[in-house]
């Protein structure tokens, strides 16, 4: 390898088969004297030794007699002519495994599934075993094809035992180990009662041919996996066989071998046999194996054996083996083998004490049968497991006690109780003192959820360990704690562990156990609600007394205390509504006194609402429960209807309207289950109070009419009943949203005149909250009254009359649902609604243009559906012409609007567009692309984008011509460059630089060049390609790139719309997140900083924060605001700020230079200007106001310099 280097040019001369100076070789064909070696190969030579060839030449294989068939000078000839020139020989490699055209050879003629496997492996993997396989492979088939026989799974299994019994000409144990790898891949498919019948066949071939090759690992592991198979078919019946018993003790012997390929291989096989033979797999399955009890003799023998000749590593294995079959053994097989198991534990070794407890351990999590590890026999394990406890050595003790978990999990499975439960839960606490270990937590856990009874002695010791200082574990306590209130219950956890809390301010603490209250909130379910009532609810109302007394006190540390805790009391409510075991009984004595909570609209009723729509909606389907909560219906709608009805009301608190969204939640919630005649009734109040508040606001706006009449001024009171009758009107528009759902079509009719008077109002509020009622109204009353949404018709401003901006998206979605209900074709319909969709796309609010897009493929969708006998290509072509009206109106606005929708529809009728429309569709992108108007332009990049996005091919096709004039046409590249960046990317994909930077014109080469070289770097970086196009899944991909049209953007804003920043604004005052006013301080707008902001205590703040401190005579810089502050006002604040020693300085500034190039000073000072202004610096003022000095020196010999140096820095400071 040395000479490697060298290799550059040189000629040499390749050996060739035989005479090197021969020009033939020695096939007689003609070869060139000299051959330049391939790069990289210049220092190998070819070997002089061609065994694998000769082999073949003189039909040296050992089964080539009895299967008529070899790997012949006929495939050899094949595989050189698949190579060419057989004067430079294949590599290692290659000629271990064949060439690729003996593979195909082979294959060609080989109809088996599992040898074709075989041969698909092999032409990627190159190992000398594959050659041995690839003769054996193309001998067996040769030999099934000469005699015509089917390569059937059997034919070829029969053909390998012919080849494993001849003793003409025995194999070697290359060949035995091919031939075996083989069988073992052909026993899996061989079906079973053929197993069975040819069994002792089989097994005969099998064991004489291969006893004296027992030390080879590869050999090895295919005979114990063709033995497994064999023996895993057998009936239980024939395991009574001496050939079969003989042949397991074989891999039973094998599992204890010191060769770890053979063991591991013998130590599954005999899992395999015990769990998975043919007759334990069945209904009626015996207990355990005819196998299982030698397996445990044999166990029983080997830990006897190695425990006297003191083997302690083959002792793990055979614990290793125990560890998979231990569970099999029937009842006295698991009692002896255990007991050697146990007596291992007695070793000082703790590698062995660790397989033990392992092995105990997976014996008890398998699920051992009841028949064989029977519930005495579990119970006295646990007792020896009791007595060997490894106190000495931490690591030891959590594989113990993960087998005592493991035992007492399966003792719970057989349904018994053990004795010493309660003994295990107190180790484990202990445990938890002395080492709060994970695992001691996990165990805890799993034993208590299965013994609850055992946790009552426990809960004291779990709350002082909590209440502990220094305690890390808390968390883990809480899990523990939480546990066993779900188990044993609120009730009897506080019969343990009281909350000790009175109500009383004189006899309460610090309430010591209040830890458990956010416990219970979290755990408590499927419980009874009246202990709710008994215990919970006169604390509270006790507590509530409590906090008013001590208001009035002025004792505002303890009320705020008292407060707190009133509120978490009344939060568990939510908890014990979670599926109550008697809500029957008890629901009637809490429910008044939920009614009254909600009416005080204090922070508490929140909780009760919530423990409200629990309640209900995990009743629906429960009559009983159900049929008590709608007994009180007629007490809480009419609460529920005067909150949300009470917006002008002066004793409601701020953030109210929170409070009324929970109510008209709950309200939803309670009007499935209330009768229908109460929710008519209280319908018919609602529209009642709303007809009163409209006329009202009408005759207001009356008034307003006559005094601009009149031109007199607005009078203030005027104004706030305005506001207030609308802001009623629209709390008593929300009620009627949220009950009109619920009432039926007949009583529907008076709202027909309210609506077609509202939906016209010029009120944006008023319009908004109609189209929200007329959207969840029925779809049978919206087609009857279909006139009330086609009312708008065109005027002088627009082509279209569209909804208010706020009003759009309820009314897109009314549409939507119309749209979807219609059978019988309305194209006149779809015709009126298309302008206005369309005009609808480029909306202000994001939920607008989402429900404008999914309208017009709704309309598209349906517009196919009315015409099943056409092809649906033809109707969307239709339905595209629809679109093109827009595009000859000479508003800019409209006409962006149209490209938008027409990209849209276009994006979703991918498979039903055809070629016709794509070109036309072309033509108009690449027309509007040279428009003066920037926003069709942009509208224009998006349609491009889309059409290379879902039409690529098409596109880089006969429409790349039209697609280049088009982008030639634009103008003012730069201001729409991540759109043209994104559409490039796809024509550098799909055409390549070349094709693109040669047709485009001058302007776009250098972003098609910074295209390719972020496509570099990016590749090189993370291995993706950027020019990679992105696959549209969904359709809001395509929204998300509709809602991208600013051109300017670059990929970060890009990314920052999905992932916006938020802010929080703070003064100099810290933020109090439980404020009423906090989110008034959060804002998505990046708050402004003021710079060189000053401390309270006088010293300078820089921008990152840091304190700049300066000397006693240092001139304090002034503030200045770069961001608001116009061109002539920064200049006068950077000349005050500045410190200027020169009277006949300039009076404004607005650049200093500084720096190299461009910025270096030209303007030098003189010399004399230096001196002076350096005469004016002391000794002590240095250059800068601070040092950097290293306190800790590697060296020691730096440690006298440094004390030094800070003791001359302190006494300048001090002088």
């Amino acid at each position: 390898m040395k000479n490697r280097g060298k290799r550059s040019g040189v000629r040499r001369k390749a050996i060739g088969v035989g005479d090197s100076s021969s020009s033939f070789n020695g096939k007689g064909m003609k070869k060139s004297k000299v051959q330049k070696w391939r790069k990289g190969d210049s220092c190998v030579s070819n070997p002089n030794i061609k065994t694998h060839r000769q082999t073949a030449r003189h039909h040296s294989r050992g089964f080539t007699n009895s299967l008529n068939s070899v790997l012949s000078q006929k495939l050899l000839a094949q595989h050189n002519a698949g190579f060419g020139d057989s004067s430079i020989e294949l590599d290692d490699d290659i000629q271990s495994c064949g060439s690729k055209s003996v593979v195909s050879s082979i294959a060609s003629n080989c109809t088996n599934a599992t040898f074709n496997k075989i041969l698909g492996r092999i032409v990627t993997s190159q190992s000398s075993l594959n050659t041995q396989i690839l003769a054996i492979v193309g001998a067996v088939t040769d030999t099934i094809h000469s005699s015509d026989g089917e390569q059937t799974d059997a034919a070829c299994c029969a053909t390998l035992l012919s080849l494993l019994k001849s003793t003409s000409e025995p194999l070697n144990s290359d060949q035995k180990t091919a031939a075996l790898h083989l069988m073992s891949l052909l026993l899996r498919r061989v079906p079973k009662s053929i197993l069975q019948v040819k069994s002792k066949e089989i097994l005969n071939a099998l064991n004489n041919n291969t006893a004296e090759e027992c030390e080879q690992q590869s050999l090895m592991k295919s005979l114990i996996g063709c033995w497994t198979l064999c023996l895993r078919a057998q009936t239980q019946s024939s395991w009574d066989s001496v050939l079969i018993r003989d042949t397991y003790a074989k891999i039973l012997a094998a599992a204890v071998c010191i060769k770890p390929k053979i063991r591991k291989a013998a130590q599954h096989a005999i899992g395999a046999i015990l769990r998975g033979s043919a007759f334990m797999v069945t209904d009626h399955a015996p207990p355990f194996h005819p196998a299982a009890n030698d397996t445990s003799a044999f166990c029983k023998n080997c830990l006897e054996s190695m425990k006297a000749a003191g083997n302690k590593k083959g002792i793990s294995h055979v614990l290793v083996l125990l560890q998979d079959v231990l569970s099999t053994f029937s009842t006295s097989g698991i009692k002896s083998t255990c007991d050697q198991v146990l007596s291992v534990l007695g070793s000082t070794d703790m590698v062995l004490k660790k397989g033990a407890f392992i092995t105990m351990e997976n014996l008890f999590s398998m699920s051992p049968k009841p028949e064989n590890l029977t519930a005495d026999l579990n119970c006295k394990i646990i007792n020896v497991l009791f007595t060997l406890e490894p106190a000495s050595d931490p690591d030891v003790l959590t594989y113990w006690l993960r087998a005592m978990e493991k035992a007492y999990c399966n003792l719970s499975r057989i349904h018994k109780k053990p004795a010493n439960v309660d003994a295990l839960m107190d180790k484990m606490v202990t445990l938890m003192e002395k080492n709060p270990d994970d695992k001691v937590f996990n165990s805890f856990m799993v034993v208590g959820s299965l013994y609850p009874s055992s946790l009552k002695k426990i809960l004291p010791r779990l709350d002082a360990l909590y209440l502990s200082k220094g305690y890390s574990k808390k968390g883990e306590i809480e899990k523990a704690m939480g546990m066993a209130v779900h188990k044993l219950g609120p009730r009897e956890v506080l019969n343990i562990l009281p909350l000790k809390i009175s109500g009383d301010s004189d006899l309460d603490g610090d309430f010591p156990r209040s830890w458990l209250i956010p416990v219970f909130r979290d755990h408590v379910q499927e419980t009874e609600l009246g202990f709710f009532v008994e215990y919970f609810l006169p604390l509270a109302n006790k507590i509530n007394e409590t906090c008013k007394s001590l208001a009035q006190k002025n004792s505002k540390s303890r009320s705020m205390a008292y407060s707190a805790l009133l509120q978490q009391i009344w939060a568990l409510l939510p908890s014990f509504c979670n599926r109550p075991t008697d809500l029957v009984t008890s629901f009637p004595s809490i429910a008044k006194i939920i009614g009254k909570t909600i009416e005080s609209k204090s922070d508490i009723a929140v909780e009760v609402l919530n423990a409200l729509r629990k309640l209900i909606n995990q009743n629906l389907e429960n009559e009983a429960e159900k049929s008590v909560l709608c007994r009180y219906a007629k007490n809480f709608i009419p609460i529920f209807c005067q909150i949300c009805s009470a917006k002008n009301e002066k004793n409601l608190k701020d953030g109210d309207d929170g409070f009324r969204l929970s109510v008209l939640e709950t309200l939803k919630f309670y009007l499935k289950i209330s009768p229908e005649q109460l929710i008519l009734t209280t319908f018919e109040k609602c529209l009642k109070k709303l007809n009163e508040e409209e006329e009202r606001l009408m005759r207001l706006e009356k008034e307003e009419e006559i005094r601009k009449q009149n031109s007199k001024p607005k009078e203030l009171e005027k104004i706030k009943e305005e506001k207030d009758c609308l802001e009623s009107w629209c709390c008593l528009m929300d009620l009627c949203i949220v009950i009109v759902p619920h009432v039926p079509v007949v009583g529907l009719e008076p709202v027909k005149e309210n609506l077609s008077r509202n939906l016209q109002s010029s009120n944006s509020s008023v319009q908004k909250k109609s189209y929200r009622l007329l959207e969840v109204c029925p779809g049978e009353f919206i087609i009857e009254h279909l006139a009330l949404l086609t009312t708008f018709r065109s005027d002088s401003s627009m082509p279209v009359k569209v909804a208010n901006p706020s009003s759009q998206a309820p009314r897109l979605r009314c549409l939507s649902n119309i749209i979807q209900m219609l059978d019988t074709p309305q194209v006149e319909f779809i015709g009126l609604l298309v302008p206005e969709v369309i005009l609808c796309t480029k909306s202000t609010s994001e939920k607008a243009r989402n429900a404008a897009f999914d309208l017009l493929v709704k309309m598209g969708q349906k517009y196919i559906s009315w015409a099943p006998n056409k092809a649906p290509q033809e109707m969307v072509q239709r339905y595209f012409e629809l679109f093109l009206t827009g595009l000859k109106v000479n508003d800019p606005h409209v006409v962006s609007c149209t490209v938008l929708a027409l990209a849209r529809v276009l994006f979703h009728f991918k498979g039903e567009t055809t070629d016709e429309v794509i070109g036309s569709v072309c033509d108009i992108a690449c027309l509007l692309l040279g428009h003066h108007s920037r926003e069709i332009v942009q509208s224009a990049l998006s349609l491009v984008h889309v059409l290379m996005s879902g039409y690529g091919d098409i596109m880089t096709g006969k429409y790349l011509p039209n697609l280049i004039s088009g982008l030639s046409l634009l103008k003012n590249v730069s201001s729409y460059r991540k759109k043209i960046k994104d559409i490039l990317r796809k024509l550098l994909k799909k055409c390549g630089f070349d094709i693109v930077s040669g047709m485009l014109p001058d302007v776009y080469v250098k972003v098609i060049r910074n295209i390719v070289k972020s496509e570099k770097k990016k590749k090189k970086t993370t291995g993706k390609d950027e020019t990679a196009p992105r696959k549209h899944t969904s359709d809001e991909s395509f929204l998300e790139e509709m809602d991208d049209d600013d051109g300017e953007s670059d990929d970060e804003e890009t990314f920052s719309k999905f992932n916006p920043k938020v802010w929080i604004k703070e003064d100099d005052d810290v933020l109090d997140f439980m404020d009423a006013s906090a989110s008034q301080k959060i804002t998505t707008t990046k708050p402004k900083i003021r710079n060189n902001r000053e401390n309270k205590d006088g010293f300078k703040v820089a921008k990152d924060g840091r304190l700049i401190i300066g000397d006693e005579d240092d001139v304090d810089h002034k503030k200045v605001d770069s961001s608001k502050a116009s061109k002539k006002r920064k200049a006068d604040e950077v000349e005050e700020a500045m410190d200027v020693d020169d009277t006949d300085a300039k009076s404004t500034f607005s650049y200093q230079a500084g720096g190299r190039g461009i910025h270096r000073p030209i303007n030098k000072k003189s010399k004399a200007d230096e001196n002076k202004n350096k005469s004016k610096k002391t000794k002590e003022d240095g250059k800068y106001n601070y040092s950097y000095i290293k306190l800790n020196p590697s060296k020691k010999k730096n440690k006298h310099e440094t004390t030094k140096k800070l003791k001359h820095l302190f006494k300048k400071r001090t002088n």
